[in-house]
């Protein structure tokens, strides 16, 4: 038997607090994984869609000039963490991929499935243009931040 491909796998026993695990398309091809952990912040920005001044004929019985007709809402989830100076290179490779997916069920994926069959379900999210910031906080480490943008949420409009 010929080995044709030498892999590292990092296994780490820490608990972690709010984990996202992400995985992306790599440079070459295939896929690569890594588990977010320290630092986890939502984000919902809302915008007003078609905001205007209504006529008022009848004042007395007037409850507001002002309508909309609704709004759009912008979800987003900010996730950082401390990387090995050494797996930066693997993680770069995350920020350039044009398709990024987040597991969405971390905690039951490999029991949802029907027949003992694992069934990780995941959700495509996009890391935000210009949100990554990397912090040099020692030799050996690095402190990353990025922002996922996730899926558009139809809102109510009238």
């Amino acid at each position: 038997m010929r080995i044709t491909e030498k892999k590292k796998i990092k296994v780490d026993h820490e608990c972690k607090d709010f984990p996202i695990y992400l995985t992306w398309l790599n440079s070459l091809g295939g896929y690569s994984y890594w588990l977010f952990f320290k630092e986890h912040s939502e984000l919902t920005k809302t915008s007003l869609e078609n905001q205007y001044i209504k006529s008022i004929e009848d004042l007395e019985n007037a409850i507001s000039t002002n309508d909309i007709t609704g709004k759009s809402a912008e979800h987003t989830i900010q996730i950082g963490g401390r990387i090995q100076a050494e797996d930066m290179g693997g993680i770069t490779g995350l920020y350039e991929s044009p398709k990024v997916e987040r597991l969405m069920n971390p905690d039951t994926w490999e029991t949802d499935g029907t027949g003992g069959t694992p069934a990780p379900k995941w959700q495509r999210v996009i890391i935000k243009p210009g949100s990554i910031t990397i912090l040099k906080t020692g030799i050996e480490f690095l402190t990353i931040k990025m922002t996922l943008e996730l899926p558009f949420i139809n809102t109510q409009k009238e």
